[in-house]
């Protein structure tokens, strides 16, 4: 049994993902709002800080880095202002997130990031040019970070899932096809076990799927 950090666990796969660990694990999660957990917006001043804590306080084993935001849409349409916001929920809050659990699991010559990605950061699509940009831009550091961490007991696993059902696809006309949430969630969580992994990314997509979807 794991002690685990969810971030995003409001909605989408972050709620699928905690349904899912708890069933074998100890389950910590973070919301943007609520009465328990983690409470707070991933882009506040303070809330790099109150996440370390919140690995501190839960003894974390395992960090699922969950929490981020979508866009789509031709680049000239998306404002500045979006552009910004977007880089800094996908890309530099995840990293000060990722530091601050690299640097707790190190201490304890142990531990687990999951980093949940997107197939846009391996396969970028039209109409995703800000998107697909943090993805990638996230699927580097997380690649340098491993090889950083080979000898600290640190691992370091990057999940790219292609399209599933949530809110955010069910306008798709291809909704009813598309992976079960759940089951993705499941996958992810099969990554945890008492055994050596040697596995540092994956891909999920349904058979035959395509890169764009």
């Amino acid at each position: 049994m794991k002690s685990i950090v969810i971030t995003g666990c409001g909605s989408g796969l972050g709620k699928a993902l905690q349904k899912s660990a708890s069933h074998k694990h100890i389950v910590f999660p973070h919301y943007r709002k609520g009465d328990f957990g983690l409470i707070g917006d991933i882009t506040d001043l303070d809330f790099p800080d109150n996440f370390f804590n919140y690995l501190v306080k839960s003894n974390a084993d395992v960090f699922i880095n969950n929490a981020g935001v979508y866009c789509n849409g031709p680049v000239e349409n998306i404002s500045d202002e979006l552009i910004e916001k977007i880089i800094n929920v996908n890309l530099t809050r995840q990293i000060l997130m990722l530091k601050r659990a690299y640097k707790f699991f190190k201490k304890k010559s142990n531990g687990l990031i999951i980093n949940i990605n997107s197939l846009s950061g391996i396969y970028p699509s039209k109409n995703e040019t800000i998107y697909s940009a943090t993805k990638f831009a996230l699927k580097g550091f997380s690649k340098s970070l491993q090889i950083e961490a080979i000898g600290t007991g640190v691992e370091i696993i990057d999940v790219y899932p292609g399209a599933f059902q949530t809110r955010m696809t069910e306008s798709r006309s291809n909704y009813d096809s598309l992976m079960k949430v759940d089951e993705v969630a499941d996958q992810i969580i099969d990554l945890i076990s008492e055994k050596n992994h040697y596995v540092n990314e994956l891909i999920l997509r349904k058979r035959n799927e395509s890169s764009n979807s």
